[in-house]
């Protein structure tokens, strides 16, 4: 009697979980794939690549970074780069601004491409601004006619 059930599953659903059991190598390299996309950028050496990131804040963010501690990649919850203590000009030399984090979020296609290095957000993390009340103005419009901005 049990032989007989199973022969009529598997007559029936021989298909179907074939195509099941195919289907979870598929998920196991899909998988695999995306952790390593995301876990080899750990290896890499962002104090050579950074003057790209210079380069990129100062035309799209109007910020001059004159100094940092250092810079690493973190890949959770979502991928990023972090620097830390950063000392830097907004805008002019008249707006100096002292962070202790930087968390750049780059598009994924520019974890690996630095030529064409976006960044789809930019979040600091306890800032603080030195300025004259005269440039406090100056400041205000600048941070509101940025085309990309910071969070």
């Amino acid at each position: 009697m049990i032989n007989k059930i199973y022969k009529t599953i598997h007559n029936k659903f021989y298909r179907f979980f074939k195509f099941v059991f195919f289907i979870r190598y598929l998920f196991a390299i899909f998988f695999v794939a995306i952790l390593l996309f995301l876990s080899i950028p750990h290896f890499f050496d962002y104090r050579a690549k950074d003057k790209i990131i210079k380069t990129y804040l100062s035309k799209n963010y109007n910020l001059d970074i004159k100094d940092y501690k250092n810079i690493k990649f973190n890949s959770f919850p979502l991928p990023h780069l972090e620097m830390n203590n950063l000392k830097m000009n907004f805008n002019s030399k008249k707006i100096n601004l002292k962070t202790q984090k930087l968390l750049l979020y780059p598009r994924l296609i520019s974890l690996y491409n630095y030529k064409n290095f976006q960044v789809r957000k930019l979040r600091l993390e306890n800032s603080f601004f030195e300025t004259n009340l005269k440039n406090i103005k100056r400041l205000k419009n600048s941070i509101y006619d940025l085309q990309k901005k910071i969070y």
